[in-house]
Parts: C-alpha cells; sequence; structure tokens
C-alpha cells in the first residue's frame, strides 16, 4: 500500500528535513525553538504560550517530566506557528478549534509520520508503544494515541484505494457494455441494410410507383 502524507504531515516532514532531522535522534527542542525565536521558559505553572512585543516565549511546566515538556512544547509551537488572537477574548467554538488543531499538530510533530514510515513495528501493541515512546522521547500513553491516528490513517488511505478501484471497475464494466451495445447496433445495421440501388433501378422504381393501380402488373 502506497502512504500519501496529508498536508499536515508534509509540513512537518518539510520543517524537519529543514532543520537536517531525519531520525529520531536528531530531534532537538531547542534547536527548533532557536530557529524560530522563541524563548522557553521554565516555570511551576500550566504549560502556556505568550507574546510581548512581537516576541513568543513558551512556558514549559517545570513539575513535568522531560517526555511531558516536549509534548507540550509541540502544543504551544503549533499556537505560535498557527494561531493568532488572544484564546481569552476568543469565541468558545473557536477556541476549541485551535485546541484541536495543536494537540493535532502535537501528536505529528513530536512523531513525524515520515519517520513511523521507515520503521519496523513490534506485532504487539505495548511493545510498539514502548518502542515509539522511547525512540521520541513521548510518554508511552501519548505513543499509544500516536498508534492509533497512525493506523487511522492507514485504513483511511487503504478504504480510499479500495473506492477508487471499485469506480475503476464499474467504469470498465459500463465500458465493456456500452461496446456491446455499440457492436449490436453496428451488426443490426448491417444486416439490414438494403443493396444500393443504381440510377436505373431508381428510375425503374419511380415510375412503378407513379403508375396508375389499373396499370400495374401482377
Amino acid at each position: 500500500m502506497k502512504f500519501y502524507l496529508s498536508h499536515l504531515e508534509e509540513y512537518v516532514k518539510n520543517m524537519y528535513q529543514k532543520f537536517g532531522f531525519f531520525e529520531p535522534h536528531h530531534i532537538d527542542m531547542n534547536r527548533i525553538a532557536a530557529h524560530f525565536n522563541i524563548w522557553i521558559h521554565y516555570e511551576n505553572v500550566n504549560s502556556m504560550m505568550i507574546k510581548h512585543d512581537g516576541m513568543y516565549s513558551i512556558i514549559l511546566n517545570s513539575s513535568l517530566s522531560k517526555e511531558k515538556q516536549w509534548e507540550d512544547f509541540a502544543h504551544e509551537l503549533c499556537h505560535v506557528l498557527k494561531h493568532a488572537g488572544n484564546q481569552l477574548y476568543m469565541n468558545q467554538m473557536f477556541r476549541e478549534l485551535q485546541e484541536f488543531q495543536a494537540n493535532q499538530f502535537m501528536y505529528h510533530f513530536c512523531v513525524p509520520t515520515f519517520m513511523l514510515l521507515k520503521m519496523d513495528f513490534p506485532q504487539l501493541r505495548c511493545q510498539a508503544a514502548k518502542m515509539i515512546a522511547d525512540l521520541f522521547k513521548v510518554t508511552e500513553s501519548f505513543a499509544v494515541k500516536r498508534i492509533e491516528l497512525f493506523e487511522k490513517r492507514q485504513a483511511g488511505i487503504q478504504f480510499h484505494e479500495a473506492w477508487m478501484a471499485s469506480l475503476s471497475q464499474e467504469s470498465e464494466s459500463a465500458n465493456a457494455a456500452r461496446l456491446k451495445e455499440e457492436d449490436e447496433l453496428a451488426r443490426y445495421r448491417r444486416e439490414t441494410r438494403r443493396p444500393y440501388t443504381t440510377a436505373n433501378g431508381v428510375g425503374k422504381m419511380v415510375a412503378a410507383e407513379s403508375r396508375p393501380a389499373y396499370m400495374l402488373r401482377k
């Protein structure tokens, strides 16, 4: 099965390749922050993003593990790169949309799809989750959710390919039926075609048709 990257997956891939990140151990949070001129602070508060005088800061909860801080960083980075406005004054539905987008970004940014595609996973889900958690420095619960998203994406691609194949088969069947109808019509026309009549023959037919009934020979 050929895997097609989504817009978000392609966005993350292009960004990481610009940084020279091709393997999980290449990923460096501080390099990413420096590239986007983001200051990272550690405080005993909930992780958040702050913009002041055009400068961005990401505050990470100092009481969290390194893995959880990395996950929070990715979530807040999405707000920096893709969102605008102050959520304190934002419509609830729009705020929820931003949070949903930030969570989707987080999962794909911390564990990029283009790197997952190069991996050979163990058969057991728990082993695969541990493998991802260890390689990408995320929590195991995060890794489990990322596997679910990856599998849903694969299932979606398989469904799309099956659907396109069924459409192709229906199109081929329709074309075959149309060609069959055309062949039958052509055969009917050949079988019912009258022989070509010469000019002399046409004159005799016209003369015969124009005679009075009593002059016609029986």
